[in-house]
C-alpha cells in the first residue's frame, strides 16, 4: 500500500502512574566541608574549694566558732587565717554549713557568719528546742555571696546552754563567674 500518512490525531487521555522503580546505586561521597565555629567555653574543671570539719567541739554560750581544715584549697583563694577565721580573695562563693548538737533541756542555738567584722544575719541560722527532754538540734544553710575585696569570714556562736558539744561541717567553693 502506497498511501501517505494522514494528520496526527488529538492527544489521548493520560494513563495511570506506573509502579515505583528500583532505587539506583549510591553516588560518590562529597568533599568534606569547612570546620564550624568553636562553641562556648565549658565549665572550668579546676574547682577552687576548701572544707572544714569538727566533731565533739565544746563551746561556751558565746564564742567564735573554731575551724579545722578538712580539705585545703591548693590555690590559696580560701585559706585559714587563724583557728577561727578564713581569708577569701575577691569573687563569688557558695558557702554551706551544717551543725548538730544535743540539748538536754529547753534552749536554743544560733550561728551567724561575720564578714570583715560585719554580722551577716541574712545568712545566719537559729534552732530552738521546745521540750524539756534530750533533743538534737541542727543548723544548716547554703548561700551565695559576692566578695568584692580580700575579706575575712568567721562564725559567731551563741547558745542558751552553758556548754555545748557540737559536730560541724563547712564547705566554701569559689565559683567560676567573672
Amino acid at each position: 500500500c502506497c498511501g501517505g500518512c494522514g494528520k496526527p490525531g488529538c492527544q489521548g487521555e493520560r494513563g495511570e502512574v506506573g509502579p515505583q522503580g528500583a532505587v539506583g546505586p549510591q553516588g560518590p561521597r562529597g568533599e568534606r566541608g569547612e570546620r564550624g565555629p568553636a562553641g562556648p567555653c565549658g565549665y572550668p574543671q579546676n574547682c577552687i574549694f576548701a572544707s572544714f570539719a569538727g566533731q565533739d567541739i565544746i563551746l561556751p554560750e558565746r564564742a567564735c566558732f573554731p575551724l579545722k581544715i578538712d580539705i585545703s584549697d591548693i590555690t590559696q583563694n580560701i585559706s585559714l587565717c587563724n583557728e577561727y577565721s578564713v581569708s577569701l580573695t575577691p569573687g563569688y562563693y557558695a558557702v554551706y554549713y551544717y551543725l548538730s548538737t544535743e540539748i538536754k533541756r529547753r534552749g536554743f542555738m544560733k550561728l551567724t557568719p561575720v564578714l570583715n567584722d560585719c554580722i551577716q544575719t541574712i545568712y545566719g541560722a537559729y534552732a530552738e528546742a521546745e521540750k524539756r527532754k534530750e533533743e538534737i538540734l541542727v543548723l544548716s544553710r547554703y548561700f551565695f555571696i559576692e566578695i568584692p575585696c580580700a575579706s575575712t569570714l568567721y562564725f559567731a556562736w551563741e547558745s542558751s546552754a552553758v556548754s555545748s558539744q557540737i559536730s560541724m561541717y563547712l564547705s566554701i567553693e569559689k565559683l567560676g563567674r567573672q
